[in-house]
């Protein structure tokens, strides 16, 4: 960038000036000759003139900057977002290739969420088995219990029968 000498513009505005006794007026100084007035006015001008130039040039190289800042940080945080896959052809072929590794790693994950999801509905079934087998062996154990209360019964009424016959042949 250029550098500036604002100094020439100062000694500009206090060359003609005022000196150190006189103060600031806001009425233009009429001691002043015809020429030296006109010679001041142009000075001031002139500098006014040149420091506007100066903030007009500034201000474009401002925005000049802002634009490059902005494309700059627009530019990192993409290559930062995609790991600068766009510098050379290799690392295109490495993103190309990390895209059909992803694809192919996706393919396996949704194969093994179907098994899974086809090995849950199996266990599902068996817990279902399991629940219908556990519930036939309790019948069948009742079902055993009230047998073996039948068979005392009967036995115990074979042996009232057997003694009442036998009382009968008396």
């Amino acid at each position: 960038m250029e550098s500036f000498n604002y100094e020439d513009d100062i000694s500009i505005l206090t060359q003609n000036g005022q000196q150190d006794d006189v103060e600031w007026a806001d009425a233009p100084n009429t001691d002043l000759t015809g020429e030296e007035y006109s010679a001041s006015h142009f000075a001031l001008i002139t500098a006014y003139n040149d420091i506007k130039q100066r903030l007009i040039g500034m201000e474009r190289d401002n925005s000049t900057l802002k634009r490059k800042i902005r494309q700059y940080d627009l530019k990192f945080s993409l290559s930062n977002e995609f790991a600068d896959d766009k510098k050379s052809p290799q690392s295109l072929l490495d993103v190309t290739l990390l895209r059909n590794e992803n694809s192919r790693l996706r393919g396996q994950l949704e194969h093994v969420r179907n098994q899974l999801r086809d090995s849950k509905e199996r266990e599902d079934h068996l817990d279902e088995v399991i629940q219908a087998y556990e519930k036939i062996r309790s019948e069948k154990d009742d079902l055993h219990q009230q047998l073996e209360e039948m068979t005392v019964l009967a036995e115990d009424h074979v042996s009232t029968i057997q003694s009442l016959k036998q009382v009968l042949r008396l």
